[in-house]
């Protein structure tokens, strides 16, 4: 599939397949899809495959400031799939502005069920199956994909962090209105938005020592690569920060990623993955 076109952006997991393609112009984008399309299912048509059109969709994905002024129309098989405002790839959802507030309200619901359930346990067992309980029921909901949907604004991350401090709360038998910072630190665990940092610094931990696939090796710039002069130390494991003209900019992995990387202290930086991850915390 990925020789018969070379426009769309392919992704496949599994059964799960995702084609990508940008343009400014909706009409461009609407026309070039569609010539694509035609492409890959005669690919598909020549392998003796087929899809299922009515489980396909497609989402246009936007910033929120910038209204649609064209109807988008694609066909597929001379059919029309659904016209959706979001969409599920790898667990995380993604709704056409990216502001994460559908995937959050999925995250929502799902611990207020796990929450409930910590709460009937909480009686019969003792603090350290508790604190298991946690780091099993509540926090991969934290952690899964975060570097992705975390980098948001912190309204919209809220709703999680009231619901962090209400499950340490309820595993310590504490009241509602105490104050959680010397529950986090008797736990050992972090806050939700020092998890956001922390994952974000690991990722870039993994870029920096070429750890990626070689896909993100372009993602971002080191500030020894854009002067010729000698840096001192600190600047020669740093990465510049892009050119960001809007807050949207700002919450994508490529500015937040640099950001939070030259936050952290020189010597951290070069310790061995495992130290790192202790040092961080």
């Amino acid at each position: 599939m990925q020789n018969s076109s070379r426009i769309l952006d392919l992704h496949l997991f599994a059964d799960d397949s995702n084609l990508f393609y940008a343009d400014k112009s909706l009409p461009t984008l609407e026309s070039t899809v569609n010539q694509e399309l035609a492409k890959v299912h005669d690919l598909l048509c020549a392998n003796k495959l087929s899809l299922n059109i009515e489980k396909s969709s497609f989402v246009i994905l936007h910033p929120p400031q910038k209204k649609l002024d064209y109807e988008v129309t694609i066909t597929l098989m001379d059919k029309v799939p659904q016209h959706e405002q979001k969409f599920t790839y790898l667990g995380v959802i993604f709704d056409l502005h990216l502001n994460w507030k559908a995937h959050i309200s999925y995250l929502v619901k799902k611990l207020n069920r796990n929450i409930g359930a910590l709460c009937k346990l909480r009686h019969f067992v003792n603090i350290n199956i508790l604190v298991n309980l946690y780091y099993s029921l509540i926090d991969p909901f934290f952690t899964y994909g975060i570097i992705t949907w975390g980098n948001t604004y912190n309204y919209t991350i809220n709703p999680l962090f009231a619901l962090q401090k209400k499950a340490i709360r309820i595993i310590t038998f504490s009241n509602n209105n105490k104050h959680t910072n010397p529950i986090y630190t008797k736990l050992k665990t972090l806050k939700l938005y020092d998890v956001i940092y922390f994952h974000n610094a690991l990722f870039m931990y993994d870029y920096h020592s070429a750890n990626l696939p070689s896909i993100s090796d372009s993602s971002f710039i080191k500030v020894s690569q854009r002067h010729n002069y000698n840096t001192r130390l600190a600047l020669k494991s740093s990465f510049s920060l892009p050119q960001i003209r809007t807050n949207y900019g700002k919450l994508n992995i490529r500015f937040t990623g640099p950001k939070v990387w030259n936050s952290v202290d020189e010597k951290t930086k070069i310790l061995s993955k495992s130290m790192f991850k202790k040092e961080l915390k």
